[in-house]
């Protein structure tokens, strides 16, 4: 079962999530995916492509792999991956600089903001009582909404 889809910045490349814990590319024009990545141990809900970098794919795992891992999709090759701690929900990056966020479930329940590439967290929001389902980011890039 898909559980996340994201269309990259320039509409040729789909990746889609599943609960069957892959990542898969698909590009337009052909009928079944031209990558599949299967180093998630949980379903792949999350999903963003980097605004900064072309080709750069962030995805989050469930409870059972609780990581972000990133991509590079023109290579078809991991690059790096952090152990959040908890389920991840959302991922979605900042237009403005490179930063990416992430909205968390079992067991933490909060939101993450992080530098690129490196992966430091700036600031850790806490108060949901249940996991993080809801990201949206306002049209300026400069505040989100969590839910």
């Amino acid at each position: 079962e898909v559980c996340g889809l994201k269309w990259s910045h320039d509409d040729q490349c789909l990746a889609s999530g599943g609960n069957d814990n892959a990542l898969m590319l698909w590009r337009v024009g052909y009928s079944s995916p031209v990558c599949k990545f299967h180093e998630h141990v949980a379903a792949v809900k999350a999903l963003a492509w980097s605004p900064h970098q072309c080709g750069v794919l962030a995805s989050g795992g469930g409870t059972a792999d609780r990581c972000i891992r990133f991509w590079n999709t023109n290579t078809h090759t991991p690059l790096h991956f952090v152990d959040t701690g908890s389920q991840v929900c959302n991922l979605v990056w900042s237009k403005n600089a490179n930063e990416i966020v992430s909205t968390h479930g079992y067991s933490q329940n909060q939101v993450v903001v992080w530098r690129y590439p490196g992966m430091n967290k700036l600031a850790t929001l806490v108060g949901h009582t249940l996991r993080v389902l809801y990201l949206s980011v306002s049209p300026d890039g400069e505040s989100i909404v969590t839910g």
